[in-house]
């Protein structure tokens, strides 16, 4: 009875501070510069103490909506080489936060059916493993096998670093370590070259974006709405499981002047940037 109450507060709470926020204030969807993409984690049908899983029916629905819309997908990669002046309507880009087993088993024969290319980012120390790197109910990561075979079918595979840390609370050592590691690790399996990077949590800031560009990166993926643009970083919605098909096109093609969804959007990353999901370190620098 506890669980489903925290469970219905997680979900009642920001969509009434999103529906509040539209009332008060509106919300413009369509962005002034670049391309938006959609940023998704797990796929299942099972309920969860979380909002950041999305139903495969729901996704099974969306890709042959976007399909019937002659949408065009590019990777991360590809979409931050794009000119921010161009014409970005049906420009969709997809990614998959984390790298669970849920992408091999549920998304990806589904991407495949209309020849779909997404980015998937994938946590490199976890590999096969279970997520015990936040408080939520662990969940299955990518084998090393599925990895290199999702990347052979032409999907992108970028960071998520090596331990899902928090990026800006790491010194500059750590720092440069998890993106470096992280970043050799999935070139040795996949063979290819990895440079764009998903920040864990959608933390990051200036030092964490120079760093990242040290290391090789030349793409990254923050939250639409957290900033302005800037080369090489590609903004994101979430797609969350309360969200219909057309709460998804809102944010992906259709950007109205004032819409729930859209607001819904700005408001939802910052409870996934919340303490609550953090598991703190000895390493990160309030820690110490």
């Amino acid at each position: 009875m506890i669980a489903l109450s925290i469970a219905l507060l997680l979900l009642l709470v920001p969509l009434a501070v999103g529906s509040a926020a539209l009332v008060c204030f509106g919300a413009t969807g369509k962005p002034k510069h670049g391309p938006v993409g959609l940023l998704l984690h797990t796929l299942t049908e099972k309920s969860q103490p979380h909002c950041s899983y999305y139903s495969p029916v729901k996704f099974a629905d969306l890709l042959a909506e976007l399909s019937a819309r002659n949408a065009r997908f590019s990777t991360v990669h590809d979409a931050s080489l794009l000119s921010p002046e161009s014409d970005h309507s049906m420009s969709v880009v997809m990614t998959f936060d984390d790298g669970f087993e849920s992408f091999y088993t549920s998304a990806l024969p589904r991407l495949q059916k209309y020849g779909f290319k997404t980015t998937v980012f994938p946590v490199a120390g976890y590999l096969g493993q279970r997520s015990t790197w936040d408080t939520l109910p662990p969940q299955v990561h990518l084998t090393k096998e599925q990895v290199r075979e999702i990347a052979a079918l032409g999907h992108e595979i970028g960071s998520h670093t090596v331990t899902h840390a928090n990026l800006t609370l790491l010194n500059d050592a750590d720092l440069s370590n998890e993106l470096s590691r992280s970043k050799s690790i999935l070139e040795d399996i996949t063979g290819k070259s990895v440079t764009s990077l998903s920040f864990p949590f959608g933390r990051w800031n200036q030092r964490v974006w120079q760093a990242a560009r040290a290391a090789g990166y030349t793409a990254a993926t923050s939250y639409a709405g957290g900033v302005g643009y800037q080369q090489g970083i590609v903004r994101l919605w979430g797609i969350y499981s309360f969200d219909s098909v057309d709460d998804v096109l809102e944010r992906a093609v259709q950007r109205p002047r004032l819409s729930n969804s859209v607001t819904r959007g700005h408001v939802m990353p910052h409870f996934a940037k919340g303490t609550p999901l953090w598991k703190f370190r000895r390493n990160y620098e309030v820690m110490r």
